[in-house]
């Protein structure tokens, strides 16, 4: 598995090729982004890849807390989950969550809070509308087909709070970012994300 390391965007994680520091990306430069950072554990290819699909697709959740500890051994550049008072995963609609049988993110969260010691919350955040899957869709499809898709229940448990969102692919960011901006409007102080592979 081919684990990504600096340098790297310090916004949205994603990695370059050439040597040198960490910057800001050109969709990092041009627009905003409703997180504070986003960490991936690998790249989405080869063994990664295949152990996501077992575990995502075939109902492997045992693969799923092998690659949950695998992405909490990592030390993630200029990330401390130190920084954090709760671990959210992007939410499932409960439509996908009763056909696949589990929700990905809250297997990789349940084992992040654990191994750090992190209180994990699960139910403040809903997805509210069961959007189309998010595979083959083009950057500006993907944005609009995840606009909306989520909810809050109580806000008032956010507020000041700093939110670790747990996903586990990281592609466009479009995901990720409807839940911050959502959290973010909803009192949490910070929204960071960390994800078990970027595509």
């Amino acid at each position: 598995m081919r684990e990504i390391h600096a340098p790297l965007c310090s916004r949205c994680g994603r990695p370059f090729t050439a040597s040198g520091s960490n910057h800001l990306c050109k969709d990092c430069l041009i627009g905003e982004r409703p997180f504070l950072r986003a960490r991936a554990y690998g790249m989405y290819e080869g063994t990664l890849l295949e152990a996501i699909h077992l575990f995502k697709y075939s109902g492997n959740t045992a693969v799923g807390s092998i690659l949950g500890r695998i992405m909490a051994r990592k030390v993630y550049d200029s990330f401390d989950y130190n920084d954090f008072d709760v671990i959210m995963p992007v939410p499932l609609h409960i439509k996908k969550l009763r056909a696949r049988g589990f929700n990905q993110a809250l297997v990789l969260a349940r084992v992040l809070a654990r191994k750090k010691g992190i209180p994990l919350d699960w139910k403040t955040m809903k997805r509210s509308v069961d959007t189309s899957p998010q595979v083959g869709l083009g950057q500006s499809e993907r944005s609009r087909n995840v606009r909306g898709a989520f909810a809050v229940d109580d806000a008032g448990r956010l507020q000041g709070t700093r939110v670790l969102l747990i996903d586990d692919v990281y592609t466009t960011g479009n995901t990720v970012s409807a839940c911050a901006d959502l959290l973010m409007e909803s009192g949490a102080s910070s929204v960071s994300v960390l994800t078990l592979a970027r595509a």
